[in-house]
């Protein structure tokens, strides 16, 4: 059960980087609807990119049930991973995973840099996990802050809500901003087979506010729960509302369909989207 939990929460971290952003004019300039549209498909890139790193959470927890379980998990040399301490009792414990200068991850993601957990028993309610990236890299787009991940599940249902305060984001272009949020994850399938992370399905709600260097603030508004299943890497479905400099852009992630396209509307007109 301890692996199911894991693998269920921190995988699904992904998801929360996955559904926002944006890089930004000032408000007063009239972006066309083409800039729009690039805008917004270059944020929700450029989120997902982010979003990929999360899968590093799943190792150290990974790390965390091996050690519990004594079972080892088999890992790629991309990144040194420390839990301390490194007993089956004391908790929180403090996992590290240090990517150096730099190597190729599993996923194909070159990274650089430190994340460090103190992770508490998840698995049990009013728990917290928090994550702290340090001067980290992905695939040249860096990484500063802080995120929290709490468990107030039920008997029925796996329910997670992750909050991130002032996290800032440096894109390959060197341009910088910052956001905050929250996200609430209910679990809608799976959970009587709690052994077997691969089967549950959740559905996110939420928003994000970004702020950038000009005093700025774009929205990002979940209208329809977002399905995130553990078995997919991409959002599956769901409706979210980004306002990107005054205009409003709908964002449709598909009909259930496990793929990468997103459909954005616009002025009434729709740009289809690969994130």
């Amino acid at each position: 059960m301890v692996k199911q939990t894991w693998f269920s929460v921190l995988g699904l971290m992904g998801l929360f980087l996955l559904t926002f952003n944006a890089c930004t004019k000032d408000e007063n300039v009239d972006l066309s609807e083409d800039e729009s549209v690039e805008m917004a498909s270059r944020a929700l890139k450029s989120q997902q990119l982010i979003g990929t790193s999360f899968g590093i959470a799943t190792r150290g927890a990974a790390e965390v049930d091996g050690l519990i379980n004594n079972t080892p998990e088999i890992r790629t040399d991309c990144g040194t991973i420390t839990v301390t301490p490194a007993d089956l009792k004391t908790f929180p414990k403090t996992v590290v995973i240090d990517f150096g200068t730099g190597c190729t991850d599993v996923d194909g993601k070159t990274k650089s840099g430190k994340v460090t957990m103190v992770v508490g028993k998840l698995w049990q309610p009013n728990s917290l996990v928090t994550l702290q990236y340090e001067n980290y890299s992905e695939d040249g787009v860096k990484l500063d802050g802080k995120f929290s991940f709490s468990n107030s599940s039920t008997n029925t249902a796996g329910v997670y809500q992750i909050k991130a305060d002032k996290v800032k984001i440096t894109d390959a272009k060197n341009e910088t901003w910052t956001w905050s949020g929250v996200h609430d994850f209910t679990q809608t399938r799976g959970h009587a087979t709690w052994w077997d992370w691969s089967d549950d399905v959740y559905d996110v709600t939420g928003n994000i506010d970004v702020l950038f260097p000009n005093n700025e603030v774009v929205t990002w508004n979940i209208d329809q729960p977002l399905v995130k299943a553990n078995n997919c890497y991409w959002v599956s479905k769901g409706l979210g509302l980004l306002k990107l400099n005054g205009k409003d852009i709908q964002v449709d992630y598909g009909n259930g369909t496990c793929d990468n396209v997103a459909v954005l509307t616009l002025n009434g007109k729709t740009f289809t989207i690969k994130l």
